[in-house]
């Protein structure tokens, strides 16, 4: 008798207790009690093995499929914050309240990702999904097993790579990550132990793909307090250190770039929130590494801090990469170094020293006393703390900022899944920092979820109308099958108008033909197609029904007026058997365009915008601002979204930054109170001086530190997490 090993899946004779392949002994328990037991199955097909890695968010395992007689590898979606097993159970037990909430949220958002991750089995840089399904009360994942060892592995083993070697492997990756980033997925976990080497005793020639994409893991933060435990420091930017962070396919760019960058030198990057205060990542040459400068350059692009210095696609990052000339981007600087020591401090680093001495002995003779039940904190009095404004109005950020002697720069607008439009989705200081007084904080301004015009493929077959919806931007696409009469394997209904503006990533239901049965053509009768011109859609479907056919309608955008008939086939004259399909296209009017945000765009970028929409830049005019930075617009005439024809025209208001008459008297106001301040700081005893008045309170959306850092700390180098405003939920994290 044979048994099958639950270490690597391959037979052995049953008189022997350890495997001769791999040295796994026969009833060996599970690793945790939390564990599937080795030798459990499911859906009777699969039987889980021993596991091979574990953390707070799900289990892998090594296992085997009966059916198709392959060795595979079963993820179990189990975050230990929400779920646990009892020992020698397979049904996951679930906590109670808010945590059974999020953990059925993770789940269905794990399976609808492996589901539309199963597509790229094409795709050589992706690890392929064979099966996802639920059972034991949560959901798994079956994917291909892959044999050889993890990128991390692999340099802990030889050093850092080549150049070449380097590059190879990421133009393996950067492909991949194309295609998936078309689809409105994310890997957000991108390191070198989630790049696995498949041939690593051929170094020259490294096959790699990407594993553990990462749903389950963001599935589970809309609520959780543990953010910092899905960071990996080194290779997440800054964006993925804030709940609400402004992710998109640049997110992915960095971390890839970091790995690069731990391939070519052997250093892991240091934590990116500590870059945004102070950075000192050398060059790859600096550090002695031989690559070109166009290289270098890609390299550096791709691992700026700020998201708007950085490379924004893997299609950018990969010409870059093999480009033979490589423009360096410009990276934007503070207005303060919020990390630095100032001067003045080191100056009278001496002074406060003898003046801490004084007091201290003052104090032991009872000289002074303090109460030390008061409040103990004070912000000096050129100095304010930042408060939180992402997630609010625009507006009524730059006036909450006036309020604590702050000024705000408007850099750009961005889409979001998660703020709505017209609120911050960015602030390049993080709340609670100490700066001076009249600094300018630079903020991202959300336009909310890109949309897409909804297009008309009704009557078109199935791969012609996913592939015509991918083009317009839509990722989330599902097929349901009926057996309604129409054209086999054709669009019977689509979810959604044709003209609707819509969110790309809402999900669009097509109902496909799939009645093999109803195809009534009679082979042996040849009839031939009558002339359709000038008829309406009734009397045009009238004519072919009564000469014995059927009739597949398929509606355009056209400039002709709606019901017009453009054209079909077969075209009148033709024969074509009796009881076939004609196909005649039919006008949906004129094709129906939404105006786009244009704000904060200079204005050649939002003459190019707009009259890539068919419309014109109307009047143009200037106006001051005290946010808006000279050159960019300020507002337009068309709202975003609005519905517009073409040759509308589209009026422009245009910054010509700070008026310079308002900061002439502000500072007038300014200089006298000055004046006295100081003559009250010269003639003011110094025991008797009221306290400076404390910090305007952050506001309700911000869950300020446990302890406030006193006036000298430097910036925290991660924020805290943000509590919604009340009578609101926390926006889901873009997948």
């Amino acid at each position: 008798m044979e048994r099958l090993c639950m270490g690597c899946m391959k037979r052995y004779d049953d008189k022997f207790d350890i495997c001769p392949h791999c040295g796994y002994a026969f009833d060996t328990p599970a690793k945790q009690s939390y564990h599937i037991p080795p030798g459990s199955v499911l859906l009777q097909r699969y039987i889980v093995g021993k596991v091979l890695g574990f953390g707070g968010f799900g289990v892998t395992y090594v296992g085997w499929d009966y059916l198709m007689e392959r060795k595979v590898a079963i993820k179990e979606y189990l975050p230990s914050e929400f779920a646990t097993r009892m020992p020698t159970q397979q049904k996951v037990t679930v906590y109670s309240g808010d945590r059974e909430e999020q953990f059925k949220e993770g789940l269905i958002k794990t399976l609808d990702e492996a589901k539309r991750l199963a597509k790229f089995e094409s795709v050589p840089g992706i690890v392929q999904i064979y099966d996802c399904f639920e059972a034991n009360g949560t959901s798994y994942i079956v994917m291909e097993f892959l044999e050889g060892m993890s990128l991390k592995e692999y340099l802990a083993e030889h050093g850092k790579m080549s150049v070449d070697q380097a590059l190879q492997v990421i133009l393996q990756i950067t492909p991949a990550m194309e295609a998936v980033h078309k689809t409105g997925i994310l890997h957000r976990d991108i390191a070198p132990d989630n790049i696995y080497v498949l041939n690593p005793e051929e170094p020259d020639n490294l096959q790699v793909k990407l594993l553990d994409f990462g749903a389950a893991r963001y599935a589970t933060t809309k609520h959780s307090k543990s953010l910092s435990v899905i960071i990996k420091p080194g290779y997440a930017p800054e964006e993925q250190y804030r709940s609400r962070g402004d992710q998109g396919t640049w997110t992915d760019v960095y971390a890839l770039a970091a790995t690069l960058y731990k391939m070519l030198t052997g250093i892991t990057l240091e934590d990116a929130m500590e870059r945004s205060v102070k950075d000192e990542v050398k060059k790859p040459s600096k550090l002695g590494i031989k690559l070109s400068k166009p290289m270098e350059t890609a390299l550096m692009n791709a691992l700026n801090v700020k998201i708007q210095d950085r490379t924004q696609t893997m299609e950018e990052f990969s010409k870059e990469l093999l480009a033979a000339e490589v423009k360096e981007r410009s990276v934007t600087k503070d207005k303060r170094d919020v990390g630095a020591v100032p001067r003045w401090f080191l100056a009278l680093a001496g002074i406060i020293v003898a003046a801490v001495a004084v007091v201290a002995g003052l104090m032991i003779t009872g000289i002074i006393q303090f109460h030390l039940g008061s409040d103990d904190m004070h912000v000096e009095e050129n100095m304010t703390r930042v408060p939180n404004v992402v997630n609010q109005d625009a507006d009524e950020a730059e006036t909450l900022l006036a309020s604590q002697t702050l000024g705000m720069s408007r850099d750009k607008m961005v889409y979001s899944k998660e703020i709505p439009a017209n609120r911050i989705s960015y602030q390049e200081i993080k709340e609670n920092t100490l700066v001076e007084k009249d600094t300018t904080l630079v903020v991202l301004i959300s336009k909310g979820e890109e949309k897409g015009v909804i297009p008309s493929v009704k009557g078109l077959q199935k791969e012609e109308a996913e592939k015509i919806l991918e083009e317009a931007g839509f990722t989330n696409i599902r097929l349901e099958e009926s057996q309604e009469e129409g054209v086999y394997n054709s669009v019977l209904k689509i979810s959604e108008e044709q003209g609707d503006n819509v969110v790309l990533d809402k999900e669009i239901v097509l109902t496909i033909c799939v009645n093999e049965e109803n195809q009534l053509e009679d082979e042996s009768v040849q009839i031939e197609v009558p002339k359709l011109d000038g008829m309406e859609r009734e009397e045009a479907g009238r004519v072919l029904e009564e000469a014995g056919f059927l009739v597949n309608w398929i509606e355009e955008a056209s400039d002709e007026p709606k019901g017009t008939i453009l054209g079909h086939t077969p075209k009148a004259g033709e024969k074509a058997n009796k009881g076939s399909y004609v196909t005649v296209r039919i006008s949906a009017g004129a094709e129906k365009i939404y105006m786009k945000n244009v704000q904060l765009m200079s204005l050649e970028e939002a003459r190019g915008e707009i009259e890539s929409l068919g419309l014109k830049v109307g009047k143009v005019t200037e106006d001051y601002s005290d946010s808006v930075p000279n050159g960019k617009v300020i507002s337009q005439s068309v709202a975003q979204d609005a519905e517009v024809k073409k040759g509308d025209s589209v009026n422009l208001v245009i910054s010509k930054g700070k008026d310079p008459a308002k900061q002439t008297k502000a500072a007038r106001q300014t200089q006298p109170a000055a004046q006295t301040q100081s003559k009250a700081k010269e003639t003011a005893p110094p025991t008797t001086a009221a306290p400076p008045p404390e910090p305007t309170a952050p506001p309700a959306t911000t869950a300020p530190p446990e302890t406030a850092p006193p006036a000298t700390a430097p910036p925290q180098t991660a924020p805290p997490e943000t509590a919604p405003p009340a009578g609101e939920t926390m926006p889901d994290i873009n997948w």
